[in-house]
């Protein structure tokens, strides 16, 4: 799941930087959302730590805390591998810094620079569509619903079920949950063979599974959510 996550301690340019991210998500009609914004580098390490994330991080390099931003950019380095991370800074001279710490960086935009709406808009799109042009090699299915096009990766779904309203169905990834008009026998042909048809109002993502309750005829997720498992497909979840 794709995230922007910002931490700078100048309010004003935070606010910035969050306006023009929120414009460019809805003038693109992007599958994407502002997870955080925040003054405190604590703030987006557990953030990051607590939830299963790809996150764009967008952040200063001079914050006023114990961790300056390269650091905070090492620290989510380690917790999100595929992450995208993008200084922003008055202090360019500093951005040898990231080289040392291994940040990988995908840009350094400078605040007070004419060019910085662009720069910014420019390494979100970048973002977004490289996470999506991966996407593509592992798997996903892309919803369109009210106007949008919502792309989800096959390996975040926890598991599908249908919903109380009728004719639409609930797919649930570990941090949110998508409702859209379908049936589940429509999207179970797009998926992999990883997902199986537990009951006839669920199918399960296997690799997501933690505990099968089998008196109870529960499926017990990663994230603790329940499912259920009808008598006659047990052995087939069990193979």
């Amino acid at each position: 799941m794709l995230q922007v996550l910002i931490c700078d301690d100048n309010s004003s340019y935070r606010d910035k930087i969050k306006q023009i991210i929120e414009n460019t998500i809805l003038r693109e009609n992007l599958d994407l959302s502002v997870a955080l914004c925040t003054e405190n580098p604590e703030d987006v390490i557990k953030y990051t730590e607590k939830n299963s994330i790809t996150g764009i991080y967008f952040l200063d390099v001079d914050l006023k805390s114990n961790i300056n931003g390269i650091r905070l950019g090492e620290k989510i380095r380690d917790l999100d591998p595929k992450g995208f991370i993008i200084f922003t800074t008055i202090h360019m001279e500093m951005s040898y810094l990231a080289f040392k710490y291994k940040v990988e960086a995908m840009d350094y935009v400078i605040k007070d620079e004419e060019d910085y709406k662009q720069r910014i808009n420019s390494c979100i799109m970048k973002a977004y569509n490289t996470y999506y042009k991966e996407s593509n090699k592992e798997g996903f299915i892309s919803i369109n619903e009210d106007s949008r096009v919502i792309n989800i990766k096959l390996c975040d779904i926890l598991f599908i079920e249908t919903s109380s309203t009728a004719h639409k169905i609930r797919v649930h990834e570990e941090n949110r949950q998508i409702e859209f008009y379908g049936n589940l026998k429509d999207i179970h042909e797009k998926l992999t063979s990883n997902f199986y048809r537990c009951h006839k109002s669920y199918i399960v993502n296997k690799d997501k599974i933690k505990e099968i309750d089998m008196k109870n005829n529960k499926i017990i997720m990663t994230n603790d959510e329940e499912c259920y498992v009808s008598f006659r497909y047990k052995k087939g979840l069990l193979s």
